[in-house]
C-alpha cells in the first residue's frame, strides 16, 4: 500500500506570536484525511486555542474526496498568468499538478489569517532528514546582512543553530553563512521537528 504524503497545520496566536502544530492532513491517493494532533492542547493551554470554523470538533476525523478549502484556498490559481513562474520559484516543476507537494513547498501562508502548512521531514538513505522552508525574521537583520542574503549562491550551505543569548526566545534556531553572517530564522512551528542543531542547510 503506498504510503499516504502528509503535510501539518502549524496556527500562529497573534498575540503571543508563538506557533503550534495543530493538525495532520493525509492524502493516500483518493482520500483527503485532516485530524487534529496533540500541539492543539498546549496552543489551547497557552493561547485559548479554538476550533477553525472547517474543523469545529477537535475529536472528529475529517475526511473528503476533494482538498479541503482551508488548504485548496492556499494555492495559486493555475489561471494566473505568473503561475508557472511560481513553480518554477519553488523548484518543484516535476509535482506541478500536486497540490500537496506544492503547499509542502510554498508554506501556504497568507496574509489574512494565522496558519501555515509544512511537510513531514523526509530521511535518506544515509538517515539524515531533510525538509524545505522559508526564513523567518528577515525584518530584524541588518541592511549588512540583507545584502548578503541577496548573494547567496544556489547550493551554498547553511550551518543551523541555538541562538542561546536571543532575549525574546532562548530556542531560537538561526542559519549562518560560513562567514558568520545569521541570514534568518527556522520557523518556530518545526523546532520540534529538528532533532539535532547539526544539521546542514542547503540553499536553493
Amino acid at each position: 500500500m503506498k504510503t499516504p504524503k502528509t503535510l501539518f497545520l502549524a496556527w500562529l496566536d497573534p498575540f503571543s506570536r508563538c506557533w503550534f502544530p495543530i493538525g495532520r492532513l493525509t492524502f493516500d491517493g483518493g482520500i483527503y484525511q485532516f485530524v487534529y494532533t496533540q500541539g492543539v492542547k498546549e496552543a489551547e493551554e497557552k493561547c485559548a486555542f479554538k476550533p477553525l470554523s472547517s474543523f469545529p470538533r477537535l475529536d472528529k476525523i475529517y475526511t473528503s474526496t476533494y482538498l479541503f478549502p482551508v488548504f485548496a484556498n492556499r494555492l495559486m490559481s493555475r489561471k494566473r498568468p505568473d503561475y508557472s513562474s511560481f513553480l518554477e520559484w519553488l523548484n518543484i516543476l516535476n509535482d506541478e499538478k500536486d497540490p500537496i507537494a506544492i503547499l509542502a513547498r510554498s508554506g501556504g501562508e497568507r496574509e489574512t489569517d494565522t496558519l501555515a502548512v509544512f511537510a513531514c521531514p523526509e530521511v535518506n538513505e544515509q538517515g539524515q532528514y531533510y525538509l524545505y522552508f522559508f526564513l523567518h525574521g528577515l525584518r530584524h537583520l541588518s541592511s549588512s546582512t540583507i545584502e548578503r542574503i541577496d548573494r547567496l549562491e544556489p547550493g551554498e550551505t547553511l550551518w543551523l543553530a541555538h541562538e542561546f543569548h536571543n532575549p525574546y526566545d532562548s530556542q531560537a534556531l538561526i542559519l549562518n553563512t560560513k562567514d558568520h553572517y545569521i541570514v534568518g530564522y527556522c520557523p518556530r512551528y518545526l523546532r520540534f521537528r529538528i532533532v539535532s542543531k547539526q544539521i546542514l542547510m542547503t540553499h536553493t
